[in-house]
């Protein structure tokens, strides 16, 4: 009887990740993209992109560490090519970086892969919600020799500009970048983009409509949905040559806004829509219709009531006037302790008052007030002389409270926005157009992924701008990765109507990503060698929700066990 060792080894989410990328054909786009010599290479720009892809899912450590990562890993089962621990190198991971960089590559890369993740996904994708965020940067980023000297060789490429910016993470004393998402309503990303720091949503949404219009989607099919930063003069222009659909906000900038909510209350002929989201303490809905046009062009506007922002808008406004009365109070305290020689002089400080809080909410009444006043010289006065009487000027100012029904009014609009949209009425009912703008959590969920989650890494471990720039697309890559299990895992417990059970002994029909990593990190295979070959087993006591993922995302036990290439 012959010898066998057994050994356990830990895999965890890492050859799922691997089987994942497999299936989605990452490693081969990117050897496709990039430059490089299979004879020079010991392991391919394509494995090792792969490589640092698990690392930002799996352990998020910086470059000169990720061999910490696959140090108690099974190399054959992750990697479709002979890949040694000492490969996994930071200088070799900088040339990976670079190459994919020098390609110019970058954002093809990234929506070839989430073309690949959608064909795999019954989606039938409907519309496509679009935003940006900031990612800030500990360091000073300044372009490194290396980068100054591709600039040189590559007069028409320019450098990602890492710098300050209006900072949505709230750090405007870091620099950043600008990530740009582009998901499908269930959360899958179709497109995404790194930019420079101080890039603003307006530009950024002018420059992915034109993407959006040679990429694989069909901008006459889907509708674009985005925040108010889409509606400009030009955007709308740009949307209009295109024929593209869309749902947004229209913003506060535009006189059109307050008309339209005015003329709302003013007709109020309102349909209740009542709850969007699933929760019984979310607000409550209700909505009508109106035509009218902007920039000369003709659009629905549906003005929409939100009883939770009414109240939020009247928590607000009761502080708001509190403070305003404070300030005037004040104001007002101090102009009537002074004293004027002129009435000019004193109707002169009423106006200026006056103006100062024209914009108040409460009305001011004022009025100058002409006193005689003994005026006594200094020094002691002569017997029987009797001082003088001038006259002196003092205002005094009334402060009359808002009307209840004045704060009622600006409590009822404050509670309205506008959506504007192409979406006709009889295709299109006020509820879907809501539902679909609500809609846009899902990508603000993506960001929160990106920068937040324990699945994705939260900052650049690079000097460099152009392996900067290259590593924040690998990381759009692996949320495209994850989203893709998310997605598929829901879709396929949706078809099967069953649930999931999750960490926390919970049932549910939508893990997320953070979920099933969790469950994925305990998972051991073991290897059996009897010194000729080695053969790779699960183990009997595995938990069985393992297989249950596989399973629902195409895959079998083979994405732990099977070894790609001959050894």
């Amino acid at each position: 009887m012959e010898d066998i060792e057994i050994r356990p080894v830990h895999v965890g989410a890492s050859a799922f990740i691997a089987a994942i990328c497999r299936d989605l054909g990452v490693a081969g786009m990117i050897n496709r993209s990039v430059r490089w010599d299979e004879k020079q290479w010991k392991v391919s720009p394509g494995t090792r992109a792969v490589a640092l892809i698990i690392n930002i899912l799996v352990a998020r450590r910086p470059l000169y560490r990720v061999w910490e990562s696959f140090e108690r890993l099974d190399l054959p089962v992750l990697f479709d090519e002979p890949v040694e621990l000492n490969d996994l190198n930071d200088d070799g991971f900088g040339r990976t970086l670079d190459r994919l960089h020098e390609s110019d590559e970058l954002r093809k890369i990234v929506s070839s892969v989430a073309l690949a993740a959608t064909r795999r996904l019954p989606l039938g994708i409907r519309s496509v919600h679009a935003d940006t965020t900031t990612l800030s940067l500990a360091g000073r980023y300044e372009p490194t020799d290396s980068d100054l000297a591709f600039l040189e060789e590559n007069p028409d490429r320019s450098l990602l500009n890492i710098t300050y910016g209006h900072s949505k993470d709230k750090r405007p004393d870091l620099k950043q970048v600008s990530y740009g998402l582009v998901v499908t309503s269930e959360g899958m990303p179709v497109l995404g983009n790194v930019n420079d720091g101080n890039l603003s949503d307006k530009v950024w949404n002018s420059e992915v409509l034109g993407e959006i219009e040679t990429s694989f989607l069909d901008p006459r099919q889907i509708v674009y949905v985005a925040d108010s930063a889409l509606i400009t003069p030009y955007n709308l222009e740009q949307m209009a040559e295109q024929k593209i659909r869309f749902i947004s906000r229209l913003p506060g900038t535009y006189g059109l806004v307050d008309d339209l909510k005015e003329k709302a209350w003013k007709q109020g002929r309102w349909e209740f829509i009542g709850r969007v989201s699933l929760s019984e303490k979310g607000a409550k809905y209700r909505a009508q219709s109106h035509m009218d046009t902007l920039g000369g062009r003709p659009y629905r506007f549906v003005v929409v009531h939100s009883d939770a922002l009414e109240k939020q808008k009247g928590r607000k406004l009761e502080k708001a006037v509190k403070q305003e009365y404070q300030l005037i109070e004040k104001a007002q305290t101090k102009l009537q302790k002074q004293r004027f020689e002129c009435m000019g002089d004193a109707q002169k400080a009423l106006d200026d008052f006056c103006n100062d809080h024209r914009r108040s909410r409460h009305q001011l009444k004022g009025r100058v007030i002409a006193e005689n006043v003994v005026k006594r010289p200094p020094g002691r006065p002569a017997k029987d002389a009797k001082p003088p009487t001038v006259v002196e000027y003092r205002v005094e100012v009334q402060v009359v409270a808002p009307s209840e029904t004045a704060l009622r009014v600006e409590q009822e609009l404050g509670g309205t926005f506008v959506l504007m949209t192409t979406l006709p009425e009889d295709e299109w009912s006020n509820t879907e157009i809501l539902e679909e703008y609500k809609g846009q959590s899902s990508v603000e969920t993506r960001f929160r992924n990106l920068k937040a989650d324990p699945c994705i890494v939260d900052t650049l471990y690079v000097n460099s701008s152009r392996r900067a720039e290259a590593l924040a697309y690998l990381f759009l890559l692996a949320l495209i990765v994850a989203c893709y299990i998310e997605v598929r895992v829901r879709q396929e417990l949706k078809k099967r109507q069953r649930p999931f059970l999750v960490p926390g002994d919970r049932w549910t029909e939508r893990p997320t990503m953070s979920m099933i990593f969790d469950i994925l990190s305990g998972v051991q295979i073991l290897k059996l060698c009897n010194g000729r070959a080695t053969r790779r087993r699960l183990p009997s006591n595995i938990d069985p929700r393992l297989y249950e993922l596989l399973e629902l995302t195409g895959l079998d036990h083979k994405a732990y066990t099977h070894v790609s290439y001959a050894m």
